[in-house]
């Protein structure tokens, strides 16, 4: 695994993921950061934007990814942006955490939070 990564940190998303009826009624914002880890050396020596992985590439890829559709869980929405990123651009491995503030817990706290570690080419069971 490089020990070089691209961070992208609190993308905020719009999406409808829920298990209850009226999660999936309204767009609530969640929160994403994002970990890929990625050889850096070749981009830090040209300075060119081919030689990278690019940033707006990367976010456009997981909003279309974690909004493709409804999920009743935020672990299988992050674990679809973990697979589309692995396989569109040259990432050895992504780190992503997902917030859901809004999620409907009767409690008094900020948020709840995924967070899964995937590599290219790996099956977890």
């Amino acid at each position: 695994m490089s020990i070089d990564s691209i961070r992208i940190n609190n993308l905020k998303v719009p999406a409808r993921h829920g298990v209850y009826e009226y999660e999936k009624e309204k767009d609530g914002i969640f929160e994403i950061d994002l970990e890929l880890f990625s050889s850096l050396y070749k981009s830090g020596e040209s300075d060119k934007l081919e030689d990278t992985i690019n940033y707006q590439d990367v976010i456009d890829a997981t909003i279309e990814a974690f909004t493709f559709k409804q999920f009743s869980l935020v672990e299988s929405a992050a674990q679809s942006v973990c697979n589309s990123l692995l396989n569109k651009f040259k990432i050895d491995s992504i780190i992503i955490r997902v917030r859901k503030p809004h999620a409907p817990i009767k409690a008094d706290f900020d948020n709840v939070e995924v967070e899964l570690h995937r590599k290219k080419n790996e099956d977890i069971k």
